[in-house]
């Protein structure tokens, strides 16, 4: 899988913290991609996010990455891994995964755009607290 060399942001003005982690791990350090809810979003709307590169979250927190984009075989893989992924280990080192599961839900696959993704989302799942 994919290595990902990123920055995590966790307050305004700090210099982040530099990190390079397999694309699954690095996914899970993105503020507000899978939300509360754990779900992976379809290619198109990853690719979306990933091609924006991030930001250091301005006076909140962020994560920031140089922009790229991944093909079909790297999702099905990414899919394949974050299904399996032991969530309640992921959380001790990942201060964002706050859902109790990883899921797949094809119905929120039709939404072009990761805003239009992302409120068919939090409208159809509860948000969780971790």
């Amino acid at each position: 899988m994919r290595e990902v060399s990123y920055k995590t942001f966790w307050s305004y003005g700090g210099a982040g913290v530099k990190h390079k982690a397999p694309l699954s791990d690095f996914l899970l350090d993105v503020l507000y991609l899978m939300e509360n809810s754990g779900v992976i979003p379809p290619l198109h709307v990853l690719n979306e996010v990933l091609k924006g590169g991030g930001n250091n979250g301005g006076m909140s927190a962020g994560t920031a990455w140089r922009p790229f984009s991944i093909k079909d075989a790297e999702y099905n893989e990414l899919v394949e891994v974050l299904l399996q992924l032991d969530v309640i280990e992921a959380k001790k080192n990942h201060r964002y995964a706050m859902f109790p599961k990883i899921v797949v839900d094809e119905t929120l696959h039709q939404y072009a755009t990761h805003r239009e993704w992302l409120k068919a989302v939090t409208s159809k799942y509860p948000r969780f607290t971790s």
